[in-house]
C-alpha cells in the first residue's frame, strides 16, 4: 500500500488528495480510527494509481539559477538569459538580455519586466476581442494568482495572472477569449463553449498546453 498522510480534523467525510509533489493525503474526520482510514485507502489503490501517473507526467517546478545560459519561458518559448553590459532588459532572437548592472535583484526586475509585457500583450488581446464578441467589461487587472490564469467577477471585472505571458499567444488569446465568454455567460453551459469555441476552435489544445507546462511557468 502506498505511503499515506493521515490529516484528522472536525470533518465528516473521509477524501484522498494526491498533491501535485506526489505526496498522498488522506483527510478524514477527528475520531475516525486509524485501520478505518487504513481500510478506506487501500480500496482506493486504483485511484491513487492513477493519479500519481499523471502527477509524474506534470513537469517540475524549475528552479532559476540567475545566471547566464539560464531558461526562462516567453511567449511559449524556452529563452536564454545572457547577462552582460546591457541597457535594458529586452527579448532578442532567442535571448533574454539583462543589464549586469542590475544583478543583485534580477529576480525583481524580471518579475516587473514580465508583467509589463503581460499588461500589454493581455490588455491588447482583451480589446481586440471584446470589440470581436461584441461586449463589455468594466476593468482589467494583473496578480500573480496560482490557481487561475483568468477570472471574470459577477460584475464583468477581468483578473489575469501575468505569468500567462509565458504561455503561447494562441494560449493567451485562449484565456482572454473565455473570460470574455463569462462577461455574456455566467456558467460553463454548452452555450459558453460554443462561444469559446467560434473565436478559437483549438481551445482544447491550449487548455492542454496549461495543463502540461503551467507549473514550470515561472520567474
Amino acid at each position: 500500500m502506498h505511503s499515506v498522510r493521515i490529516v484528522k480534523s472536525s470533518r465528516k467525510s473521509i477524501s484522498l488528495q494526491v498533491t501535485p509533489s506526489g505526496e498522498v493525503i488522506a483527510r478524514a474526520p477527528k475520531f475516525m480510527p486509524d485501520i478505518l482510514i487504513k481500510a478506506f485507502v487501500k480500496k482506493q489503490e486504483r485511484w491513487i494509481e492513477a493519479h500519481l501517473k499523471k502527477v509524474s507526467l506534470y513537469p517540475k517546478r524549475i528552479s532559476h539559477t540567475y545566471s547566464t545560459g539560464d531558461e526562462f519561458w516567453y511567449l511559449g518559448e524556452r529563452i536564454s538569459l545572457t547577462i552582460g553590459p546591457y541597457k535594458k532588459i529586452e527579448v532578442r532572437s532567442g535571448k533574454l538580455y539583462f543589464p549586469e548592472i542590475l544583478l543583485f535583484r534580477i529576480k525583481r526586475e524580471l518579475t516587473d519586466f514580465y508583467i509589463k509585457k503581460a499588461r500589454d500583450i493581455i490588455t491588447n488581446e482583451v480589446e481586440d476581442f471584446t470589440h470581436k464578441m461584441h461586449t463589455t467589461y468594466k476593468d482589467i487587472s494583473f496578480s500573480d494568482t496560482k490557481s487561475q490564469w483568468g477570472r471574470c467577477t459577477h460584475d464583468n471585472r477581468l483578473q489575469f495572472s501575468w505569468k500567462l505571458v509565458m504561455s503561447p499567444l494562441l494560449t493567451i488569446r485562449y484565456v482572454v477569449i473565455h473570460e470574455l465568454a463569462h462577461t455574456l455567460e455566467k456558467n460553463h453551459s454548452r452555450a459558453f463553449w460554443s462561444k469559446v469555441r467560434q473565436f478559437i476552435p483549438s481551445y482544447r489544445q491550449q487548455i492542454k498546453w496549461l495543463k502540461e507546462n503551467g507549473r514550470s511557468l515561472t520567474v
